[in-house]
């Protein structure tokens, strides 16, 4: 299923991952739709995010569950967090920023010409 449909009705995304290795793309994908998101420390590896502004970080069930009761109580909160999330989504994972130093490397121009 396309998790979109279920991101879309979500008011805070959640990954408790215990273990991760690199980047976790069900995170970008929450930060893609501008969901605050809680994750643990395991998940925050890598993302380049900041926590408090793109996200909240927590490892502790109490503290996970606390987190989230805190954004679900707080819409204005949650929508900065979103807006931030999406924009740091964007800013550092977007193709043609990603593909920049291949780019680069190749000799190749990301600019069009007209």
């Amino acid at each position: 299923d396309d998790p979109r449909t279920y991101l879309a009705r979500a008011a805070v995304s959640v990954a408790p991952l215990r273990i991760a290795r690199g980047i976790q793309n069900k995170v970008l994908e929450a930060f893609a739709m501008a969901k605050p998101t809680v994750v643990t420390a395991a998940a925050h590896i890598g993302l380049q995010a900041i926590p408090g502004q793109h996200l909240l970080v927590a490892d502790e069930p109490d503290k996970i569950a606390q987190a989230i009761l805190e954004l679900l109580a707080d819409p204005a909160r949650r929508n900065v967090m979103g807006a931030a999330a999406r924009r740091h989504v964007i800013d550092q994972y977007d193709w043609s920023v990603c593909l920049e130093p291949i780019d680069a490397l190749l000799g190749l121009s990301t600019q069009t010409t007209s």
